[in-house]
């Protein structure tokens, strides 16, 4: 009787573990709210990640900067090669829609492509962009990118947009990111 409870219980811890495992990989895309600050966009209101093919990963962030205005980040990451690899390719995109309700205030559009070797990441091509729409004034724009090193652990190609409200006189700040580690 006792080897028959014994063998139900590693039965049961055995699937159990499977339907954990099964869940870990088919859960569907994560959607939260969260009150944790951003250093530059604001607050997180929503976030979410899919992957569109084995080899190109999607992620959405809304931010909320306050008086009504949104930033909107969508970042894509897309491997050329490497993926699961010490090595490879890959080319990172972040679009970021500051939005006044519905309507759209500025956009800032960053893209990086990136080799990694396991010990450092090095930014092969950059590009930024910005587009500012009417009613808003562009207050500052600043761009940089960086290959990794000892002092910076990844490589990266940033670009930050602070937009002026006509009418209110208010500013707000978008900030576009891409980075690539060692590793990938």
């Amino acid at each position: 009787m006792q080897n028959f409870k014994d063998t139900r219980l590693a039965i049961k811890a055995i699937l159990a573990t499977l339907l954990i495992m099964m869940l870990t990989f088919v859960m569907p895309t994560a959607a939260f709210a969260s009150e944790t600050p951003d250093n530059t966009n604001g607050n997180i209101i929503s976030h979410s990640e899919t992957w569109v093919t084995p080899y190109k990963h999607a992620e959405v962030t809304v931010y909320d900067l306050g008086d009504g205005f949104t930033s909107t980040e969508t970042i894509t990451e897309e491997y050329e090669s490497g993926l699961l690899r010490a090595f490879g390719t890959k080319t990172k995109s972040s679009t970021v829609e500051i939005k006044n309700g519905s309507a759209v205030a500025a956009t800032i559009t960053v893209k990086g492509s990136f080799s990694y070797d396991g010990s450092k990441a090095t930014v092969t091509s950059a590009s930024h962009s910005r587009s500012v729409k009417s009613g808003y004034t562009e207050d500052s724009w600043s761009t940089n990118q960086r290959d990794s090193s000892t002092s910076y652990g990844d490589a990266m190609v940033n670009a930050m947009l602070t937009v002026k409200n006509n009418s209110s006189g208010k500013t707000y700040v978008g900030n576009g990111m891409v980075t690539c580690g060692k590793n990938g």
